[in-house]
């Protein structure tokens, strides 16, 4: 009885030990699921990496999520240090650019259609719905490699590390060719947080990114108030030449306005950026690495930005892949 009763012992002590070691890939996506399903919501902080043209772009991102579809975050350039918001409330979605006292708002399912880096159900989505991840643990981490959904889709795979809480620590996101285009290292996750009753509301995001604008909304005036170039992108899509410029004058100054024809007929319009408040009826932000455009439009589409004071409208019957690579080689672009 001693010895059968030692054996018991010994079995349950077993198979205690093998219930603590470490857990499979299958066992943890599983937790992610219920982990992301009983969440009220979360707030974030994390460091933005993108490898832009010759110099690395560096942002500061902070996240709010309140269930079900609440969001706010918060866009700040580390080189320029201009904030820009993307807000989702009951009223839609927008795209706040403060120092340019500047708004979109649209109707969209944003973030549901194309996932976004810097949401952490976006990165579970992705673990969840690849049946062909890749697990490792290592020490206290959870890495996961699987594919990319993202509406840049020379963006094809991405490494996911979680901490032993499930909660984000890193993502790497890479091209067909493996180099690491864009990086998240998370320095802050809280879930199930608390919201002030007007934590999403449009107005008060808008007047509380401008007063911390100030020193940008100047440094565009002093910069901006005079004539500004030619400013072509450095990106074009095979088969695609230029084909006219021409320059309008108006009461606020020039419009510029760029004509491609060839494989695809696009135009590329300048201004001077305006402070306005812009409704559209459907449309989505889309990251152009150096700052977030609005992307609309059905057959013919519409990408607009801002940068250094200019307003861009690039519009045309093409792909959105080759409109925000058109859209990004603009950056740093000297004007002629």
């Amino acid at each position: 009885m001693k010895k059968f009763f030692s054996l018991a012992i010994i079995l349950l002590l077993v198979f205690t030990v093998a219930g603590c070691g470490p857990k499979d890939a299958a066992s943890i996506v599983s937790d992610l699921s219920k982990n992301v399903d009983q969440l009220s919501g979360y707030k974030s902080k994390a460091t933005l990496t993108l490898q832009t043209g010759k110099t690395p772009q560096e942002y500061d991102v902070e996240v709010w999520y309140k269930k079900p579809d609440y969001y706010r975050i918060a866009l700040t350039s580390k080189q320029r240090d201009i904030t820009q918001i993307i807000l989702r409330n009951d009223e839609g979605v927008f795209v706040l650019t403060p120092h340019l006292n500047k708004s979109f708002r649209f109707q969209s399912d944003w973030p549901d259609k194309h996932g976004q880096v810097y949401l952490y159900e976006s990165l579970v989505k992705s673990i969840v719905n690849d049946p062909s991840r890749r697990f490792q643990q290592e020490g206290q981490s959870y890495n996961f490699e699987v594919k990319a959904d993202y509406l840049n889709r020379s963006l094809t795979t991405q490494k996911i590390t979680l901490d032993k809480s499930l909660d984000p620590v890193r993502v790497e996101i890479r091209d067909s060719n493996m180099n690491t285009m864009v990086t998240v290292n998370y320095t802050k996750f809280e879930p199930n947080p608390k919201f002030d009753k007007d934590a999403f509301d449009k107005e008060r995001n808008m007047q509380a990114a401008i007063l911390d604008s100030v020193p940008a909304m100047v440094g565009m005036e002093k910069k901006y108030s005079g004539s500004f170039g030619v400013i072509q992108p450095e990106y074009l899509p095979e088969g695609v030449r230029l084909k006219d410029v021409s320059k309008v004058g108006d009461n606020d100054g020039t419009e510029i306005i760029q004509k491609y024809t060839g494989k695809y007929q696009f135009t590329l319009i300048e201004n001077k950026a305006e402070a306005s408040a812009v409704s559209y009826v459907t449309g989505e932000p889309v990251d152009l690495g150096y700052t977030v455009g609005v992307l609309t439009g059905e057959q013919v589409k519409y990408l607009m930005w801002s940068q250094d004071g200019v307003e861009y409208t690039l519009t045309g019957a093409m792909p959105p892949e080759e409109m925000i690579q058109i859209a990004k080689s603009v950056f740093n672009q000297v004007g002629k």
